[in-house]
């Protein structure tokens, strides 16, 4: 298309996805005076980008007319690929508060593991052999059985999820949650099955960002739904500890003390309720929280 190798699909999908950052960027506007819409807004906008950017890159190379080196052109995309998908895993971590491995691993070393597999297992055997389809098995083979053995456990966590909320719309979110890991799983899943057909791996990819959309334009009313509030069976002063919490988890419970004038009994005392009322076991529970799901219960509070 364009005496380009974009196909017509994906051409589509760009311009669905610049329309899409083009409404996010308009509510960003509207709302900039909102600090936590302002960064959903932001964070929206970005991995949408991210996907026009991979879509682009994958469309275009490589391209024999643009005169540069075939396997130069396959490492650049390749490399724009990865960071795409490791951008929109943080992304969708974040937003459905997925868990990925029993032990906590910070999206930090993930993104360092990811670059270095890249590097051991697609950049250098590629160089050497100069075969594409051996090296993408070998690097795409490695990934994809780790994705899938994850993807049981988000399934578990999402299910669990949809169980326990009432309103439909957050039980949508729920399974948009494992709908979106799909969308990352079918990455490596169509390109070992389909190789370069452009058509299969940027639908699959794609649909991904195409569920986060969706959750994207529902994010306000899933801040008016009347659902069950974490601060309920609150006093106002559990209400204004928990707060503080979800604001700046990283806080110790001395400076909370000395931030409401109170003892760091009394605190402790509080904090107990809080845990008990909430079914919150402890502080690192509450950590463990995305920010997403942080600023959604205080918007709930708030309002």
């Amino acid at each position: 298309m364009f005496n380009t190798e974009i196909y017509p699909t994906t051409a589509v999908y760009i311009l669905v996805f610049l329309i899409f950052i083009s409404i996010a960027a308009i509510q960003l506007l509207a709302d900039r005076k909102k600090k936590r819409s302002k960064n959903y807004y932001l964070r929206y906008i970005a991995v949408m980008s991210s996907g026009v950017t991979y879509n682009l890159v994958e469309g275009l190379l490589p391209d024999q007319k643009f005169g540069v080196n075939i396997i130069a052109q396959n490492i650049l995309a390749w490399t724009i690929g990865v960071l795409t998908a490791y951008h929109y895993l943080m992304y969708i971590k974040n937003e459905y508060d997925l868990t990925l491995f029993k032990k906590k691993i910070s999206l930090e070393t993930i993104g360092i593991f990811l670059l270095l597999m890249l590097i051991i297992l697609f950049i250098l055997p590629y160089t050497i052999t100069q075969s594409l389809e051996h090296s993408r098995i070998l690097f795409l083979g490695f990934f994809l059985a780790i994705l899938c053995l994850i993807l049981l456990g988000i399934f578990k966590q999402q299910y669990e999820k949809f169980r326990k909320h009432e309103s439909t719309v957050f039980k949508l979110h729920d399974v948009n949650g494992f709908l979106a890991f799909i969308g990352l799983v079918s990455l490596p899943t169509t390109i070992l099955l389909f190789g370069d057909n452009q058509l299969v791996e940027q639908t699959g990819f794609s649909f991904g960002f195409f569920v986060i959309t969706v959750d994207f334009f529902l994010h306000n009313l899933r801040k008016t739904t009347k659902q069950k509030k974490l601060f309920q069976e609150l006093s106002t002063r559990e209400s204004e500890i928990l707060t503080i919490l979800l604001k700046n988890p990283s806080l110790k419970y001395s400076e909370i003390s000395q931030k409401l004038n109170i003892s760091e009994k009394a605190l402790s005392s509080h904090l107990s309720n809080i845990y008990k009322k909430t079914g919150l076991r402890n502080k690192k529970e509450i950590e463990k929280l995305s920010t997403s799901s942080r600023e959604l219960l205080i918007t709930q509070y708030e309002n």
